[in-house]
């Protein structure tokens, strides 16, 4: 049974000055405690024996099998890419993986037109979902709806691919997708961003650990460039509304989700947004908020 729980009274981060590129903002954010929990980022892990696998032979579309070999907990952060195996996927939600420990994942499915191994493991994209996909899945699409969506979008950008994978936008785009990453680059003690596009906040993404979050940035920033380029429109980044979204964040109700991995995740959400966030005791090691979509 899902159980709600008090929001925190303050976020653990302050902003700092914007930067800008071609119609996406990105506002810094930078922690204001220190980090107790100890964990590594998901490319990191790879590099030294974690494993991410079918569940079985035949496969589970939305589900994946992590191994982690480790004596390090590893971090997997919502929207993530993973290629290989049966089909390229996206994961779900944001876990901690324990050490020496074997779990279960949910994931979700951007490579719709495949269901045949390519490799028996998978590897680590260096991307992540763009923001417009992951606040739809965060606001009930489901697999059939996450199709669409990418669908939908290849279609705009003139990106077919033989097996309908969403890496097909990245790879057509990626010469402009690395323009926004040389022009926007990651600062020094930086673990999140808030991101706003033509004016607008798209999203709030945050990793407790920075040392973590700069293995993750440049992933999440080719998502986020990847719906900037629909929208190359400059404009201030608004923050009077910035500073509401944060109060707001902080009010919203909390819900406790299935236990998966080590900590609580929690879903965040209000009338006006909709988000996740994962805590270990009292520490928030990781958030992803989205403003919701006009009725």
């Amino acid at each position: 049974m899902s159980t709600h729980t008090a929001p925190p009274q303050s976020l653990p981060f302050e902003i700092g000055d914007p930067s800008a590129h071609r119609g996406l903002a990105l506002v810094p954010l930078f922690p204001t405690v220190d980090p107790q929990i100890d964990y590594i980022g998901l490319d990191e892990a790879v590099a030294n024996g974690f494993a991410l696998t079918e569940v079985d032979e035949a496969g589970s579309v939305n589900d994946l099998i992590v191994s982690n070999p480790l004596e390090a907990n590893v971090l997997l952060f919502e929207g993530e890419e993973l290629v290989g195996a049966k089909q390229n996927r996206i994961l779900d939600r944001t876990i901690l993986i324990q050490a020496n420990s074997r779990t279960q994942v949910p994931v979700s499915c951007v490579e719709r037109g495949r269901w045949s191994y390519r490799s028996e493991r998978f590897a680590s994209a260096p991307r992540a979902a763009y923001p417009e996909l992951r606040r739809a899945k965060r606001e009930g699409g489901g697999q059939a709806q996450v199709w669409s969506n990418v669908a939908a979008k290849s279609a705009r950008l003139n990106a077919s691919s033989p097996t309908d994978a969403s890496e097909e936008m990245y790879v057509q785009r990626g010469a402009s997708l690395e323009e926004y990453v040389a022009k926007l680059a990651r600062r020094d003690g930086q673990c999140g961003s808030i991101v706003c596009l033509a004016g607008r906040v798209v999203c709030i993404d945050f990793v407790g650990r920075s040392d973590v979050y700069a293995g993750l940035y440049s992933k999440l920033l080719r998502g986020y460039a990847l719906d900037a380029i629909e929208r190359p429109v400059d404009a201030p980044v608004p923050k009077e509304y910035v500073a509401s979204l944060l109060r707001r964040i902080a009010r919203a109700t909390r819900t406790a989700t299935p236990i998966v991995g080590i900590g609580q995740e929690r879903r965040v959400e209000s009338s006006r947004l909709v988000g996740s966030e994962l805590v270990v005791g009292e520490e928030l090691v990781a958030l992803s908020v989205f403003p919701r979509s006009a009725p």
